[in-house]
């Protein structure tokens, strides 16, 4: 069971007022506590899915004043959607629950704001994921917790997830949203979340196969550590279907600098496009090198010294994502 941000509410995107008496869903089961701080007592838990009324038009903290089966309380906003006018679901559904997210307004640590079309492209590949829960490397990204905390990015972060309230202990949806929380920090700590990212000009890795490229910052010499990595690069290298580039483009600008890939041709050359190009490839490949090279001992720097951020906002923007997708599965064609 979650309850928000470092469970203490710093409030960041949740003091807009409120319209009261509108009905807002839980995305998760949440404390409903007597006052809006983790310090105040738990009145009952709200379970997921449960529809709350809101008393107060002013959040506190981040905690919104709400009524649940006939008791007042307060309850981490961040878990809560507006479900008084939800509208169709479609793409641009899905990217407005994202560009309307605290997600997107959060304030990453020596990185600020996100681009939008980072947040929205990262929603649009979770919900390709949620669309496709039985592809082979969705499978792979979605195993339960190892022990492995050189290699597995949910073993090194254990203890933060487990500060959160986030579980990976059984495989399935939430441990693979919690992948994809975990992956947007990442991103951002790799490339302030442009797409078209190259590799850093002041590191000695040019060649083709250990340049770095995209929002993640991915080298191809990766693609030995599972055979998920380069199955995904063969689907995307023949096909620029569903690589949401257009999305991902969304308040970025690129440079010349940017788009210049390194090293002789072939299959690294390849990569370091492919990865500019169709960021979706980029977010799956890297999704699945959370759970194989995402350690202390692994791929990305901001992993081994966990220097990327986890963040339950991005966490209860995907649930939302989720939970359109599910709610109209049709959306999965367009996807």
């Amino acid at each position: 069971m979650e309850e928000g941000a470092d469970d203490t509410g710093d409030g960041y995107g949740t003091e807009s007022a409120l319209t009261v008496n509108a009905t807002l869903r839980a995305t998760t089961a949440v404390n409903l506590r007597s006052g809006p701080s983790t310090s105040n007592s738990i009145l009952h838990v709200i379970p997921a899915q449960a529809t709350v009324t809101v008393v107060s038009a002013t959040p506190k903290n981040g905690f919104y004043n709400v009524k649940h089966a006939g008791v007042t309380g307060w309850a981490y906003g961040v878990y809560f959607q507006n479900v008084s006018d939800p509208g169709p679901t479609s793409l641009s559904k899905l990217e407005s629950i994202a560009a309307s997210s605290q997600c997107y307004q959060y304030p990453w640590k020596n990185r600020g704001q996100a681009p939008k079309g980072y947040i929205e492209g990262v929603a649009l590949v979770w919900a390709k994921a949620v669309c496709n829960p039985n592809r082979s490397d969705v499978v792979v990204a979605a195993q339960a917790k190892t022990s492995d905390t050189a290699h597995d990015a949910l073993a090194w972060y254990a203890a933060t997830f487990s500060n959160l309230g986030m579980s990976n202990g059984s495989p399935g949806m939430d441990t693979l949203r919690h992948v994809y929380t975990l992956l947007i920090g990442l991103g951002m700590r790799e490339s302030s979340g442009e797409h078209c990212i190259g590799r850093d000009t002041s590191a000695s890795n040019y060649t083709s196969s250990s340049a770095e490229a995209g929002a993640w910052q991915t080298s191809w010499d990766s693609h030995t550590n599972s055979p998920e990595l380069p199955k995904l690069f063969a689907k995307y290298k023949a096909s620029s279907a569903g690589c949401f580039l257009d999305p991902f483009q969304n308040g970025v600008t690129c440079s010349a600098t940017d788009w210049k890939n390194w090293g002789s041709p072939g299959d690294g050359l390849d990569f370091q496009k492919l990865e500019k190009t169709c960021p979706a490839f980029a977010a799956e490949y890297a999704a699945v090198m959370l759970r194989v090279s995402g350690g202390s001992a692994g791929h990305y720097g901001p992993l081994r010294t966990r220097a990327a951020e986890v963040r339950p906002e991005c966490d209860a923007m995907l649930q939302q994502i989720e939970t359109a997708v599910n709610g109209d599965p049709s959306v999965c064609s367009s996807l």
